[in-house]
């Protein structure tokens, strides 16, 4: 999906691409800055439960894993 927006005041007006939008859903958008902030606090979480998968640590409680 791929939308041209301008913000005119306090609204903001879809140049091209409202047909790629999905009707009557809410859709969220995010600067390059912050999906670039999203992206590495993704892969920081990856990381960090990375090692018990490839130990093989079944036996682990999810809560030694996993941000619950």
């Amino acid at each position: 999906m791929s939308i041209t927006i301008k913000r005119t005041g306090a609204a903001v007006q879809v140049l091209e691409g409202a047909n790629t939008l999905p009707e009557g859903t809410p859709v969220q958008l995010f600067t390059g800055e912050e999906l670039h902030v999203i992206e590495q606090e993704r892969r920081t979480m990856l990381d960090l439960q990375m090692p018990s998968f490839i130990r093989g640590d079944e036996d682990e409680d999810a809560g030694e894993l996993f941000f619950l």
